[in-house]
């Protein structure tokens, strides 16, 4: 079965395509340009890019939006208002002061952060069903959809190349694996995707997971930080002290259908404890998850079975 693959940078990462298709060539540069247009639109590391208008004109005015990324930051508007969890798309503000991951990463002043601390309230998106409008009720609001894109980007090529006929691919976006089918090419015909461990070096795999037309995604503190006079901040922040969350989870990884649950999981499931964490995602349909502690220890969900080198479905 001939397969068509490709690597390139694209959203400060490593995206990888795999596609087993008589056409993939050509679907895999359709792939390319749907991510570049989703790149383009969605981000707000581009002043004129449409989530960016939203944010420009917060206080000021509504903004009609395509209903793509109206329908999203609806979805993320939903999922925020859930104050069990950390995720939420109004954190914009707040990571914009820190900076984490660039190269001017700071730690705000502490008014600096109780300033921020009244712009990161959802409720205040307001959302118009008819006319498609997105309107940020505060001036300095802004949706950050950092901690969701990616995992939307990804259900949307997938969707593209099932209907193009594509029965089976591996869609990465960095931490965020979507695939298709399964792996012509693996005995236990399934895509075996490695989980980092958060605690070593880069390379260094933990677990595989076998996934067949299932998504994983990965979220850890080791991602993106700096450290200041012996202390490391890291990018999960925490929109009620303004500050990194502050948990004993290392990383947290979501298996999940859809790949844009498994990036609101990914993040909503970061809280203080691994129990606490293990007892919020199994409780939710559909999402399973594989925590990794600051000590190392691995803890799944209920539909999850550990065998030491290989996590797999309870089912499997």
């Amino acid at each position: 079965m001939t397969n068509y693959r490709t690597s390139f940078q694209m959203m400060g990462t490593i995206i990888e395509l795999v596609v087993y298709h008589p056409n993939g060539e050509q679907l895999i540069r359709q792939a390319y340009q749907q991510l570049q247009n989703y790149a383009q639109r969605f981000t707000v590391n581009q002043p004129n890019s449409e989530l960016m208008a939203v944010n420009h004109n917060a206080g000021i005015a509504p903004v009609t939006v395509e209903d793509d990324l109206f329908q999203l930051i609806k979805l993320a508007k939903a999922r925020s208002q859930d104050l069990n969890n950390p995720f939420n798309i109004a954190i914009g503000p707040l990571v914009k002061a820190w900076r984490i991951g660039f190269n001017d990463a700071k730690v705000p002043s502490q008014n600096e952060i109780k300033a921020k601390l009244g712009l990161v309230d959802p409720t205040n998106i307001l959302l118009d069903e008819a006319n498609k409008s997105v309107y940020l009720s505060q001036v300095g609001m802004e949706i950050d959809l950092g901690a969701i894109a990616k995992g939307y980007f990804a259900d949307q090529v997938k969707r593209t190349l099932v209907d193009a006929g594509v029965e089976h691919g591996f869609i990465s976006l960095g931490g965020n694996v979507l695939t298709i089918g399964y792996s012509p090419k693996n005995s236990n015909h399934a895509w075996n995707v490695g989980i980092q461990n958060p605690l070593a070096a880069r390379g260094d795999v933990l677990r595989a997971v076998p996934l067949k037309g299932m998504s994983m995604v990965t979220s850890g503190i080791n991602e993106r930080y700096f450290d200041v006079d012996g202390q490391r901040y890291h990018h999960l922040l925490d929109a009620r002290t303004g500050m990194p969350i502050t948990t004993e989870i290392a990383s947290l990884t979501i298996i999940s259908e859809q790949s844009v649950d498994g990036e609101i999981w990914s993040t909503a499931g970061f809280l203080p404890s691994v129990a606490e964490a293990m007892d919020y995602i199994n409780v939710q349909a559909g999402i399973e998850a594989v925590a990794v502690s600051k000590e190392g220890e691995v803890s799944v969900t209920n539909g999850l079975v550990d065998q030491g080198g290989m996590i797999v479905p309870a089912e499997f």
